[in-house]
């Protein structure tokens, strides 16, 4: 059993992460449904008990995704919003997330063995879990992002984030951030518009589904499991 190097973890920590805020803050700023983001919508991860954890401001967010996405139209007040991401850092945590993963044996903590070879697709399964592994697929990451939102004219909804950077962390531009202020408050610009600065982590970990055979298009590869949002 071959745990991903530290390189590896760290490549594809950077690499998965710039992907999550690509899509989740374009997400935000089109106002598009949050579910699929979250390990709520993962039944391995639900039935091992993992559901998201949301805090505001230091804050518990009782009521999961959807107590965040009336938040964040309750924010909106029905104008156009825009996320800026203006940087991110993105740090493995563990090697191997094992909760809900299917190819874990119960009782050794270690992948499931093939069954001593007798069944091709034993094997297969197992090598294909192994190189899972080594690849660092089972990694989990945290994820630091630093932003602006605006809300209000003159502030167009932009087609996604555009963030980009090397290593573990980067930059990026219109379509990127996250939520305002837990009370709406913010500066106002000179448009008209509200903005606010934040800063917002998070915790994401495999989305077991994904990777199983016929996974359903565009399900997230890695899913968060805590938010930590703060205005500044």
């Amino acid at each position: 059993m071959a745990l991903p190097t530290p390189d590896t973890q760290a490549k594809v920590a950077s690499e998965a992460a710039q992907i999550f805020i690509d899509r989740f803050y374009e997400a935000l700023t089109h106002q598009r449904p949050l579910s699929p983001f979250y390990a709520s919508t993962s039944p391995k991860l639900t039935g091992a008990g993992i559901k998201p954890d949301l805090s505001i401001n230091g804050q518990p967010l009782d009521g999961g995704v959807a107590a965040y996405e009336a938040l964040l139209k309750a924010q909106a007040q029905g104008n156009a919003v825009a996320w800026d991401v203006s940087s991110f850092d993105a740090q493995p945590v563990t090697a191997w997330y094992r909760i809900g993963d299917p190819s874990v044996d119960p009782q050794t903590g270690d992948l499931v063995p093939d069954g001593g070879g007798g069944g091709g697709g034993g094997s297969a399964a197992a090598a294909a879990a192994a190189a899972m592994l080594r690849n660092g697929d089972k990694i989990s990451f945290a994820v630091q992002v630093n932003g602006t939102v605006r809300y209000g004219r003159g502030h167009v909804a932009d087609a996604g984030g555009s963030g980009s950077g090397s290593g573990s962390g980067g930059t990026g531009g219109t379509g990127g951030a996250a939520n305002g202020g837990a009370d709406g408050d913010g500066d106002g610009g000179s448009d008209g518009a509200r903005k606010s600065e934040f800063s917002e982590s998070f915790l994401l970990v495999p989305h077991w589904e994904a990777s199983g055979r016929n996974a359903a298009k565009g399900m997230r590869k890695w899913v968060i499991v805590s938010q930590n949002f703060r205005a500044l």
